[in-house]
C-alpha cells in the first residue's frame, strides 16, 4: 500500500513538473515573439488621429520590429514618447499622403525614423522596420 502511494506521489510530482516546464516554455515562446536576430515584435495600442484640416480621421494599427532583443524593453519604457511623435507624424498628414502606396511607404519610413528618435537609437540598433496592420481612413 505504502509502495503505491510512493509511485502515485512521483507520477503527481512528475506531471506537475512537466506541466510546469510546458507552461514556462510556452510563456517564454510568446513573449519572444518573432523570428530571428530582433526581439520579437512589439504592437502599440491602435491610434485614432484626426488628419490635416480635421475633417477625417485616421485609425491605424502599427507593430515595430527591434533590431536587437533588449530593445523590446526598452521600447516598452518609451512606449508614451513613441506615441507621442507617431500621433505627431500622422496629425501633419493629409488623407491624399495616406492615399497612395507610396505615401504608406513613406510613412512607415517616417514612423521609424520616430520611434528611434524616441528611442535616442537608429535603425540599425533600435526599430528595424514597421508592420501596419490595418489603415481606415474616415
Amino acid at each position: 500500500m505504502q509502495n503505491s502511494n510512493s509511485l502515485f506521489l512521483r507520477s503527481g510530482l512528475a506531471f506537475l513538473f512537466f506541466t510546469l516546464l510546458v507552461v514556462t516554455a510556452t510563456a517564454f515562446a510568446s513573449e519572444k515573439g518573432g523570428e530571428g536576430g530582433g526581439g520579437g515584435y512589439e504592437r502599440l495600442e491602435p491610434f485614432t488621429v484626426n488628419l490635416v484640416g480635421l475633417r477625417q480621421m485616421i485609425q491605424i494599427s502599427v507593430t515595430l520590429k527591434p533590431a536587437k532583443p533588449d530593445v523590446s524593453d526598452k521600447i516598452k519604457l518609451y512606449m508614451p514618447v513613441i506615441r507621442h511623435e507617431i500621433i505627431l507624424l500622422l496629425s501633419g498628414k493629409t488623407v491624399e499622403q495616406m492615399q497612395s502606396s507610396e505615401g504608406k511607404q513613406k510613412l512607415i519610413l517616417e514612423t521609424r525614423y520616430a520611434a528611434n528618435k524616441a528611442l535616442g537609437l537608429t535603425s540599425k540598433d533600435g526599430v528595424a522596420d514597421v508592420l501596419f496592420e490595418s489603415i481606415i481612413i474616415q
